[in-house]
């Protein structure tokens, strides 16, 4: 089973500000479905790039390798390993806005556990919905930092 998810939103901080939050990985069990997030490798600006994560995965945990890649505007993910075979992966873009940050968050999920369809994409949906919304709330709160530059 494949969805994909689509969300629009502003955050009240400047593009700059929301890729240092995005980059602070060890922080994402704030925020995201994932419960454990650990950095293996950086990439030659000091952002993450090989990342293990323990994800939440209706009620059960999957242990996942997530490769990441940063430009300018955007924080992009895959999976590439997966304990319970899921796969997908995603990204935030950040754009100057009105208001401060616009951001497009995108996501896939692949899944062969055997769900309903609608199950499953209300589920994820759901899940999409709440991240974004504890994100907003990271970003916003998350302090000025230094660490991490867009190229």
């Amino acid at each position: 089973m494949r969805t994909k998810t689509d969300i629009r939103f502003t955050v009240e901080a400047s593009p700059a500000h929301v890729l240092d939050a995005l980059a602070a990985i060890e922080m994402l069990p704030e925020w995201s479905m994932y419960q454990d997030a650990r950095v293996a490798t950086r990439d030659e600006y000091g952002r993450p790039h090989r990342v293990y994560v323990t994800a939440d995965v209706l009620g059960s945990s999957d242990l996942q390798v997530l490769e990441y890649e940063w430009t300018e505007n955007r924080s992009s993910w895959q999976v590439v390993d997966s304990s319970r075979g899921i796969g997908g992966g995603g990204w935030f873009e950040v754009s100057e806005g009105a208001e401060g940050a616009d951001v497009w968050y995108h996501s896939e999920l692949h899944s062969r556990l055997p769900l309903p369809g609608l199950l499953m994409k209300r589920t994820v949906q759901r899940w999409n919905e709440t991240v974004v919304q504890n994100f907003i709330e990271f970003a916003e709160s998350y302090p000025e930092s230094e660490s991490f530059h867009s190229v």
